[in-house]
């Protein structure tokens, strides 16, 4: 397959788009920033057929926030087609990369267009319900192998992760911020990346705390745009149920 434009790419896959533009609940938050954000949404953990969240627990499968939000509401009205289009669109990436990634290239190319036009700031988020190195991200542009931070220099890209060997990423990419996850079963990773500059996402199953493991912990629900916040903090977030009550015995739920 080789991608030549957006409506050729819809008509072949049958797939409307890779990639939205604060569409969904969370990514609203930054019209208030007067940001725009570009957000791919795959299918996580293994629902695909390949793995997308190497370090993932089974409670972060269970608990995953894909069941949520917008997708949870679309269910009801027409069934599971944002789940079956995100295995598609994930499906795409691993068997046809190049296609995919020069799509999604043209996305974000016409989105940070909107953004400039609008005079907003734009950033884009590639791991919303996946776990993938943007280096994965990688495309034959201009005769040579680059990824997408390297296409985008001028973009800032941001990603939460589980796992530890990312940190490398953020000395190599000035345009990249990480956000590193606690999963209940990392806490020497977690104090590491806290070393290191690092913040750390924190779930909390009541109010949050002024501070957690020594750290300041700020308020993760305001926005999603991390590479605002401090380096060295607790970003706190509160609870989310997705499927059962929350049980006493979820390790990354503090």
């Amino acid at each position: 397959m080789i991608y030549t434009t957006k409506a050729q790419a819809k008509k072949l896959t049958g797939i409307g788009y890779l990639g939205s533009v604060n569409l969904t609940t969370k990514h609203q938050k930054a019209y208030k920033y007067n940001e725009l954000t570009y957000s791919l949404y795959l299918a996580p953990a293994k629902s695909s057929g390949y793995e997308v969240c190497p370090m993932r627990s089974e409670e972060c499968t269970l608990l995953c926030l894909n069941e949520s939000g917008m997708n949870k509401m679309t269910q009801k009205v027409k069934g599971d087609v944002i789940n079956e289009s995100r295995i598609k669109k994930t499906k795409l990436f691993f068997e046809h990369r190049e296609f995919f990634v020069n799509w999604m290239i043209d996305e974000i190319y016409t989105a940070k267009k909107k953004a400039d036009k609008l005079g907003h700031k734009f950033s884009v988020r590639l791991n919303n319900t996946s776990d993938i190195t943007p280096e994965s991200f990688y495309v034959t542009y201009k005769g040579e192998v680059r990824n997408v931070l390297q296409i985008f220099p001028d973009v800032k890209f941001y990603d939460y992760t589980k796992v530890p060997k990312r940190i490398e990423l953020l000395k190599k990419y000035n345009n990249y911020d990480l956000t590193f996850s606690f999963s209940g079963y990392n806490f020497p990773d977690c104090i590491s990346m806290l070393n290191n500059d690092v913040r750390v996402a924190v779930v909390f199953r009541k109010e949050l705390p002024e501070t957690f493991w020594g750290r300041k912990v700020i308020d993760g629900d305001e926005y999603d745009m991390r590479y605002y916040d401090e380096k060295n903090v607790i970003v706190g977030l509160k609870y989310k149920s997705v499927r059962n009550k929350l049980k006493d015995d979820y390790k990354f739920v503090v």
